[in-house]
């Protein structure tokens, strides 16, 4: 009956507990980012066209980005709410694979003390492929052990659909994959799952789910891969081999460090091993594979190849690490040093929540450029409707130039055009390269990050285009700095169906290489 008690009681504090996280990081972007975040604005105008891929990353998070902007409002603070619904996603993963391992408090312990770590706090309201990765990852695992461990086909099968998920969010699922294939040939207990139909339905349902993605890679020449070994390119030296694996480890130490500063008020500042049964040591095992295996796995795959990863490249490995210390050392007697943990890791979280509402008030005003979040965005997407119903009575349908730029206007305009990033077309893949041309649009840049022949090549690439007076847009919470400058170009798709410009064009585009594009782009 005791326990029965405590775990109702801690249901009811995860809960109360989980609605605060969600209501408090969702608050503080929406309530102090007068702009989306660098990503979130990527997510936008991405997901409004529905590719199976994009170059930078698979399709999911930009789906899911597109399917909540639909909510009322503008575009961008439904992913706010997303965002934190992952976390919490996170969580409630966390607690409930706590459960089936430890006390009732050191459950919920085990995962609100991850609110100390800058993966679930200051990082989240910037919706990106890593936080829904985050949340398929921990979902998967909990539906993975369930499979194991209680043997049944529906675990199993919900274990493929979060796994294909996983990977359809971010490439690094792979990591988590091989882990776990390891451990189901490292433990007898996993590797007698090999005799039953669930792997099997667990992987049919991912390839299944993952197919329709890997026919747009190869049809896109493996584009998004071409980006991460790009983005993971370092200088072949030995040196590389050594310095870049720690430097990964020692940034995912500083985003992990305070949780294990903060489980010594439950473990003691000596961790004593937890002395378990048959089926403890099993579970243990498992959460030992889910957390630490990801990472030695990348860590391995840089020491051999000196790749340089980015810090950020660990944020899904560690919803479990709350579980993982609590499944290894024994915690102090008694609830009272659980209950401590999960009083200060809350207070911690509000804690960061305070520190990034300060950052998003004053951090434009004590540096020298304007953080991202404080750009003109919605007054940006304002001037240029105005500027294109001057011109033409059709709705704005495509925006192209600086893909800051014109993804912002993609992001806060009420039409939702569709964006030519850097006029580049293997960025913005789904862009016909003669659409621009055709069916008219605005091309936009920074005024002030381009050279004096910038314009002279946009009319060479573009004769149609009107040329307008530089934008000049006020920032408005340094009111004091130089206004930000736009440059702004119109094509009317009218303007483009003359004769004797679609000849020119026509040439243009024909003579066009890759390196007279890259001319265009900022």
């Amino acid at each position: 009956m005791p326990g029965v008690l405590a775990a109702n009681s801690t249901a009811r504090w995860f809960w109360c507990l989980a609605a605060l996280h969600l209501i408090v990081w969702t608050g503080v972007p929406i309530l102090t980012q007068s702009n989306a975040p660098l990503d979130t604005v990527e997510m936008l105008y991405w997901g409004r066209e529905w590719q199976w891929g994009y170059y930078k990353h698979p399709p999911l998070p930009a789906w899911a980005a597109e399917a909540f902007a639909t909510l009322p409002g503008d575009p961008v603070w439904p992913t706010y709410l997303l965002s934190q619904l992952c976390i919490v996603g996170c969580f409630w993963a966390a607690w409930r694979l706590g459960r089936e391992l430890l006390r009732p408090w050191e459950a919920l312990a085990a995962a609100i003390v991850m609110q100390s770590s800058v993966y679930y706090n200051c990082t989240t309201p910037e919706f990106n492929n890593n936080i829904l990765a985050k949340v398929c990852w921990a979902m998967f695992v909990l539906c993975l052990y369930f499979g194991i461990a209680r043997n049944r086909i529906a675990p199993w099968a919900l274990a493929g659909v979060f796994l294909a998920a996983a990977f359809l969010s971010k490439y690094d699922a792979i990591l988590l994959m091989l882990s776990m294939l390891t451990f189901s040939f490292v433990s007898a207990r996993a590797r007698a799952c090999w005799r039953t139909p669930g792997p099997y339905v667990m992987t049919g349902i991912s390839l299944l789910l993952i197919a329709p993605h890997l026919w747009w890679l190869v049809a896109h020449d493996f584009l998004t891969i071409r980006y991460a070994l790009a983005r993971s390119a370092a200088p072949p030296t030995w040196l590389n081999h050594v310095a870049n694996p720690l430097e990964f480890f020692g940034a995912q130490l500083a985003a992990v460090g305070l949780v294990l500063l903060l489980a010594t008020l439950a473990l003691g500042w000596r961790w004593r091993w937890k002395q378990v049964d048959r089926d403890g040591q099993f579970q243990r095992e498992f959460v030992s594979f889910v957390v630490l295996g990801p990472l030695v796995a990348a860590l391995l795959a840089s020491a051999l190849t000196g790749a340089h990863l980015r810090s950020m490249w660990g944020a899904s490995m560690f919803t479990y690490l709350g579980v993982l210390l609590f499944a290894w050392f024994e915690a102090k007697p008694g609830e009272v040093p659980v209950r401590r943990l999960i009083g200060v890791s809350v207070s911690v979280g509000l804690l960061f929540a305070v520190g990034l509402a300060s950052r998003n008030l004053f951090g434009s005003k004590l540096q020298d450029h304007a953080l991202r979040v404080d750009f003109p965005g919605q007054e940006l997407a304002i001037e240029v409707e105005q500027i294109w119903n001057r011109h033409t009575a059709a709705p704005l349908e495509n925006v192209a130039g600086d893909w800051w730029i014109a993804g912002n206007v993609g992001a806060y305009h009420a039409d939702r055009p569709s964006i030519l990033a850097d006029l580049n077309g293997s960025i913005s893949s789904w862009f016909d390269k003669h659409e621009l041309q055709r069916e008219g649009g605005v091309v936009l840049w920074n005024y002030d990050q381009v050279d004096a022949d910038y314009e002279a090549r946009l009319r060479d690439e573009y004769p149609a285009i009107e040329v307008l007076p530089p934008l000049e847009i006020p920032w408005d919470k340094t009111p004091l700095r130089a206004p930000l400058r736009i440059g702004v170009g119109v094509l009317e798709a009218e303007a483009v169906a003359l004769p004797g410009v679609a000849e020119n064009t026509a040439e243009n585009t024909a003579e066009r290489t890759p390196e007279s594009a890259a001319k265009l782009q900022l």
